[in-house]
């Protein structure tokens, strides 16, 4: 006979096991070579094959015998009438992945040919667990004649239909594969009658029905199927007559799942509550209501757009580890496969090597981070890595860093791995903190980022430490961005002059010891004035009662005079401030004359995602250069506030998309253009330069950049292709 491949799903506890059982020792009466596959982590399918006996499973096998070692015949046991019997297994309840461990038990059945000596193949299926690993006996490759085993019950008809939803997903209404329903009787009221009324609304004829019968359990003491036995010959004929059919040929069907709605109205000859509770709304009412609901409309009500979701940039797995790394004494240990944490590697890594060998710029938490990874394997992704994370940690705190920060993925979210187990092996000296972001499960890379900061400072953060009254916290620095350093090292040098220092940089280049006394400076300066740095310094108030001062980290002469008149106040050192402001302005003057030799006349098109342009503007603008547009993308449709005096720039304006862009540079015909994106930007008969998205602090912001404008027009608008040259030479020679 030509070979087949059956799949019995069910409802766990309905009786799945004992009717394959029988259905298999039936076909095997019949002269048929059969394999009956229990996929079920309780491993109990075959048990009335083997007379009671319980076989190791496959999974059990594979844990501790390397795969090019295992050996089929360890799991392959021969039952009654010659038939195969084969138990999956699973991982210990609470750890691993059951259904990818059925996924590697069948692989491993695939490599060693098995089918091949066998006419039918039937699996035993756990049908109310709806992971993608115990569909695997439903996908293309397996499964061509699919029943259902189902009682009376609704919850036993819900997962039947769930089944069939399955099936549904894979085949598309493309193929006949449902043989159909075998009702297994549990003398419950009407339960036939309801079944019947699921069979005819899943377009399924019910192809044996079991009765409710001591029989079974008589034989289960026997440790043997109905079918093996004499005395039982109606519930043995019932087997008997389905194996023949099989045997001959039965018609197959799509499958045709039902709603939840109709599922209940077909069995339980019921509504829901909402479906009433719809129907005996008035219309107005409910036309009212749907005017009122985000999303619904009616004739009369006028549509809303949807709301605004800002960019996805990842993975909160990598979010929170590229955050980690920036505490320079901790190890970091991403709990993930080999291929995440690579990845997370190369996006932690590649900014410092770009920057050192483009710019000469050196990012030490770019590049030499602490960055270990626990490489979940298949092995671990079935039976669990906790045990692995649990020894990779010890290894590491062994070392005695600052903290162990571990970071989940995907992968260990979805086995269920207790990462959080590890924090028990924290000390004193080394803790052991747990970021849980499972990846993509946790959110995308800015939440990764906020769920490593929030925890960072709950864990660490010791509000018991004594005052430090001359001290500042740097809060919220971007973690990756060419200015980060330079920006630090001028605002600590600022705080010097004015006899302040800086307490905490969180969490930009830290230590653990300089988080733990956070709140020991008694005051806060935000590094950027973004909506999460907002919400962490808003977090951190509430928490802690920290202070902040207005504002964020100065860019522009204007910001950071204030920024020195502020200090000055706060910690009552006014006195320090007036001179720096003499020499600075001194400075500033000195630059202007110099450059407007250089750019005055030049005409600058900007576009911009950026908020607070004033140190750019006012210093072009006091270099005798104009600005004949400036641009405002605005992708995230949030407000975005340009300049504190919009009467000295009229030219602002918001613009939709980059085609307005490049007919605004048609038609001004500027000498500069400036954008944060200049790939955007085809060449022209302008210099072209970029608008860098963390700006640099202090007051000479615009008169460095502007340097860079008379230095790009020095060179004949080749750019810093000389000391490009000169660095590549260096580091590539």
């Amino acid at each position: 006979m030509k070979q087949r491949e059956i799949a019995v799903y069910g409802k766990g506890g309905i009786g799945k096991s004992t009717i394959s059982a029988n259905l298999s020792a039936a076909l095997a009466a019949a002269g048929v070579r059969v394999l009956q596959i229990g996929c079920d982590p309780k491993h109990d399918s075959t048990r009335l094959l083997t007379e009671g006996r319980e076989i190791p499973t496959v999974l059990d096998y594979l844990r501790d015998v390397p795969k090019d070692r295992a050996d089929i015949d360890r799991v392959l046991y021969t039952g009654i009438r010659g038939i195969g019997c084969v138990e999956a297994g699973g991982p210990k309840p609470g750890v691993g992945c059951a259904g990818r461990g059925i996924i590697s038990a069948f692989e491993f059945l695939e490599r060693n040919r098995v089918k091949e000596k066998y006419d039918i193949l039937l699996y035993d299926v756990l049908g109310d667990v709806v992971c993608g690993g115990f569909a695997v006996p439903i996908r293309r490759e397996y499964a061509d004649m699919i029943f259902l085993v189902t009682s009376g019950e609704f919850m036993s008809l819900y997962a039947a239909n769930n089944i069939l939803r399955g099936i549904r997903s894979y085949d598309g209404g493309e193929r006949r594969r449902v043989a159909g329903i075998i009702f297994n009787a549990r003398d419950l009221p009407e339960e036939e009658t309801r079944t019947e009324r699921f069979a005819k609304g899943v377009e399924l004829p019910i192809v044996a029905r079991v009765p409710r019968s001591e029989a079974f359990a008589a034989a289960e003491r026997q440790k043997r199927p109905v079918t093996e036995t004499a005395e039982y010959p109606a519930e043995r004929a019932v087997f008997r007559r389905l194996a023949a059919e099989i045997i001959a040929g039965l018609p197959l069907f799509e499958a045709r799942p039902l709603s939840d709605e109709d599922l209940e109205r077909l069995v339980l000859g019921s509504e829901t509550d909402a479906k009433r509770e719809e129907r005996s709304v008035p219309a107005a009412e409910t036309a009212a209501a749907a005017a009122t609901v985000p999303g619904k409309t009616t004739a009369t009500a006028e549509p809303r757009p949807p709301a605004a979701r800002p960019a996805l940039y990842g993975c909160a797995f990598t979010g929170a580890a590229t955050t980690a790394v920036h505490l320079t004494d901790a190890a970091v240990i991403a709990h993930a496969p080999r291929s995440c944490a690579f990845f997370t590697w190369q996006n932690i890594s590649s900014p410092g090597r770009k920057n050192l060998f483009h710019r000469g710029i050196l990012m030490p938490s770019a590049l030499s981070p602490r960055f270990e990874c626990t490489e979940i394997n298949r092995h671990e992704a079935v039976f669990g890595g906790t045990d692995k994370l649990r020894r990779r940690v010890k290894e590491a705190a062994a070392a005695k860093p600052g903290a162990v920060i571990v970071v989940s993925s995907c992968v260990s979210g979805i086995i269920g791995d207790d990462v959080l187990s590890v924090e028990s092996l924290s000390t004193p000296e080394t803790p052991v903190i747990v970021i849980k972001a499972d990846g993509d499960i946790g959110g995308d890379y800015m939440e990764g980022i906020d769920m490593c900061l929030y925890t960072l400072a709950e864990k660490l953060i010791d509000p018991s430490v004594p005052p430090r009254p001359l001290s500042v916290n740097v809060i919220g620095e971007t973690g990756v961005a060419y200015d980060l350093d330079v920006n630090y090292r001028t605002v600590k040098g600022l705080l010097e002059r004015m006899g302040i220092e800086i307490n905490c940089r969180f969490l930009g280049g830290a230590r653990t010891e300089e988080v733990r006394r956070l709140t020991a400076a008694p005051l806060n300066l935000l590094a950027s004035d973004g909506e999460d740095n907002q919400k962490l310094r808003a977090w951190l108030e509430r928490r802690y009662g920290c202070r902040f001062l207005d504002g964020c980290i100065p860019v522009g002469f204007r910001e950071t005079r204030r920024f020195l008149e502020q200090i000055g106040e706060f910690f009552d050192r006014k006195d320090r401030v007036l001179p720096v402001l003499r020499e600075e302005q001194q400075r500033y003057d000195d630059a202007i004359r110099e450059l407007r030799s250089k750019l005055a006349g030049k005409r600058i098109l900007m576009t911009t995602i950026n908020t607070n342009m004033d140190w750019l503007l006012e210093t072009a603008t006091a270099a005798g250069m104009e600005f004949v547009w400036v641009g405002v993308l605005n992708y995230l449709r949030k407000e975005m506030k340009i300049t504190d005096f919009p009467e000295r720039y009229p030219v602002i304006e918001e613009v939709a998309d980059w085609p307005a862009v490049m007919e605004k540079i048609r038609r001004t015909k500027p000498d500069l253009v400036l954008s944060n994106y200049t790939s955007a930007v085809p060449p022209g008969d302008y210099l072209l330069d970029n608008m860098p998205m963390t700006q640099q602090a202090g007051f000479h912001a615009g008169i460095h950049t502007l340097r860079r404008w008379a230095t790009l027009a020095k060179n004949e608008r080749e750019g810093d292709w000389i000391r490009d040259r000169r660095l590549f030479e260096t580091y590539f020679s």
